[in-house]
């Protein structure tokens, strides 16, 4: 049985949780995000005591794994309507910089061309200097998919630490190779 399936998540305030047709929706002041959840898995929303608890069959292995996964999804769905969710991208290079024009970020990242990236609707990205990039949403896979995607674009190497990367991520430099003369 799932331990973290069992412990009930209180809904913050301010968060309008509903049940429909096998998936859950959360309404708060960040967005609304919904959630199919399987069909071994009841829940059951208690709006007096601000709480949604979840409850599994367990007659495969599959419905254990899913029962605290999907605990974790509506957790971090409540979260993200309430309070949102945001990552920070650095831009590191000489010439390497992004811009934002209407629904579109267009990065300079050394190719011989900028690259455009269109931004998935439920997400807002600000860019407050040329060199960071601020992605938020209250989809947390969202944002999270987002940003993986940016930063693909361009990884930062370790050697010359050219690229893009997040701003809590730490990259050690590397040693570049040296040349050392055959001669004794």
């Amino acid at each position: 049985m799932s331990r973290i399936g069992r412990k009930p998540i209180s809904i913050p305030e301010g968060v309008k949780v509903t049940l429909t047709d096998g998936k859950i929706k959360a309404d708060g002041p960040k967005g609304i995000v919904e959630q199919k959840v399987p069909a071994n898995i009841k829940i059951t929303v208690d709006t007096a005591k601000k709480l949604v608890s979840l409850e599994a069959t367990y007659n495969i292995l599959q419905d254990k794994i899913q029962h605290g996964t999907i605990r974790s999804i509506i957790n971090n769905m409540l979260r993200g309507v309430h309070s949102g969710y945001e990552r920070k991208l650095e831009i590191n290079g000489i010439g390497y910089k992004a811009q934002i024009e209407k629904n579109t970020i267009i990065f300079h990242l050394g190719f011989s061309h900028p690259i455009r990236v269109s931004v998935p609707q439920g997400i807002t990205v600000t860019i407050p200097n040329p060199n960071l990039v601020v992605i938020q949403g209250a989809d947390r896979e969202l944002v999270g998919r987002f940003s993986a995607s940016i930063k693909a674009l361009k990884s930062c190497e370790p050697y010359n630490l050219k690229g893009i990367k997040y701003s809590d991520e730490i990259i050690k430099k590397k040693a570049g190779k040296t040349f050392v003369s055959g001669t004794t």
